[in-house]
């Protein structure tokens, strides 16, 4: 990894991780001040009044009365999982791409850096930001729940769903950054990048419209983030994590595979 340039990824998307961040606190944070255990049922009753596909397609079905399912179900249907996607797609497409079709990729490789160290640099850098967008959001999210409903939060089980839950993320990372790494313009590694997490995440909401177009559900790697499973059952989240591991590791190095043997236009 090059130091240097690693730094300067920060310096350079500081601005759009803390947008990301800075949403996502905002919904945690509204989140936990709205719950009430005594008048829990009350709010899912008003979820309640909402089309049924459109509280389906938002994971708001599965809202529980205690905090652990509540924020489950808030947040890991369609908050934690829309924001990082943005933030995914923009930073692999900056990290790689936008470098190549702007030209100054043309003065990293003159640095006395392998092409592999540089785009491992990249792939380090992605991975490790969303690890900290999740960590900063769980940080708070947990500290807020323990400060105004001690003991409600079940942690362990919490913990289980954000590890998934960033898994997926970097999957999707992964494949953005594998686009932004095949083509030499941002036009196409948008148009791909972009696409194929997208199309993931809106399955993802049809498939839980109705049951019977449930089956879409096999054709998107969003529907492994299932709070239920993940928080009641070990096995299915131990497979699934290891399952998702094996995935970026292919996404990744393939990546860094054809960026290290392609032509650059620059």
């Amino acid at each position: 990894m090059n130091k240097t340039l690693f730094i300067t990824n920060i310096k350079s998307n500081w601005g759009v991780f803390a947008f990301v961040a800075g949403m996502l606190l905002i919904y945690v944070i509204t989140s936990i001040t709205m719950f009430d255990p005594d008048s829990a049922q009350s709010m899912i009753a008003m979820l309640e009044m909402l089309p049924e596909g459109m509280m389906k397609a938002f994971g708001f079905d599965g809202l529980g009365t205690d905090l652990t399912s509540y924020l489950s179900g808030y947040l890991y249907g369609f908050i934690l999982l829309v924001f990082p996607l943005i933030y995914t797609i923009i930073l692999s497409n900056k990290l790689v791409a936008k470098h190549v079709d702007s030209g100054s990729m043309a003065y990293l490789l003159t640095t006395p850096n392998s092409r592999v160290k540089i785009i491992l640099t990249q792939a380090l850098y992605l991975i490790s930001s969303t690890f900290v967008l999740i960590l900063i959001e769980l940080i708070v999210l947990i500290s807020m729940a323990e400060a105004m409903f001690p003991g409600h939060l079940e942690i362990g089980k919490f913990l289980a769903l954000n590890l998934l839950t960033y898994l997926v993320l970097v999957v999707v990372g992964g494949i953005s950054f594998l686009f932004s790494c095949i083509f030499n313009d941002t036009k196409n590694s948008i148009a791909f990048g972009a696409g194929v997490p997208i199309i993931f995440f809106v399955l993802k909401m049809i498939s839980e419209i109705s049951k019977k177009i449930e089956f879409l559900k096999y054709f998107t790697i969003y529907s492994l983030v299932s709070p239920d499973k993940i928080m009641n059952d070990g096995t299915y989240t131990t497979v699934v994590c290891l399952i998702l591991v094996g995935v970026a590791t292919i996404l990744y190095g393939s990546a860094i595979y054809i960026f290290n043997k392609r032509s650059l236009a620059i």
